[in-house]
């Protein structure tokens, strides 16, 4: 559903608030652009601005066997450096057509990243993409989702990026 149309489905006196910044969390998975053009669409009705957003989450080298995260080993930060360049100019090629568009990248836990960036820019909003993994994946991995949900102080809109069968 285009942004526009989410909007005017709402009770929700969408043009009486000041939503200047909205935040938008991508991870290149082919659900990416979706999420990109659901901001872009809402910041366009909206006249905000879209701060798209990717991390780079750090790679273990090392992990000894119920080691906390304060010991584990990561990649050497020249690596690191060179996988953020690479991942900045993805953000950049997908933010192309987008008006009023900053492109941040950067090395983090994702949750925290999102969460930081959106009080550092003071957004009005984060916009995510749900990936509907299953049960046992978030018993082991967790939800950025549900983390970022949890934890935030910005209103936050998933955009379901699954195809919905047709009726």
């Amino acid at each position: 559903m285009p942004a526009r149309d989410w909007l005017a489905s709402r009770a929700i006196p969408w043009d009486s608030l000041d939503m200047k910044t909205l935040l938008a969390a991508v991870d290149f998975s082919d659900a990416s652009q979706k999420i990109v053009t659901f901001a872009a669409d809402l910041a366009g009705a909206l006249d905000a601005k879209v701060v798209l957003l990717h991390v780079v989450e750090p790679v273990a080298n090392y992990v000894p066997v119920g080691a906390a995260m304060d010991v584990i080993e990561t990649a050497p930060p020249p690596v690191m450096e060179e996988d953020l360049n690479a991942q900045r100019a993805h953000l950049e090629r997908i933010a192309e057509g987008v008006p009023n568009v900053e492109t941040v990248a950067t090395i983090g836990l994702a949750a925290d990243e999102i969460l930081s960036q959106a009080e550092e820019r003071n957004a009005s909003m984060i916009i995510l993409g749900s990936h509907g993994h299953g049960a046992l994946y978030h018993l082991f991995a967790g939800s950025v989702v549900t983390s970022v949900l949890k934890r935030a102080t910005a209103p936050v809109v998933v955009v379901p990026v699954g195809e919905k069968p047709r009726k």
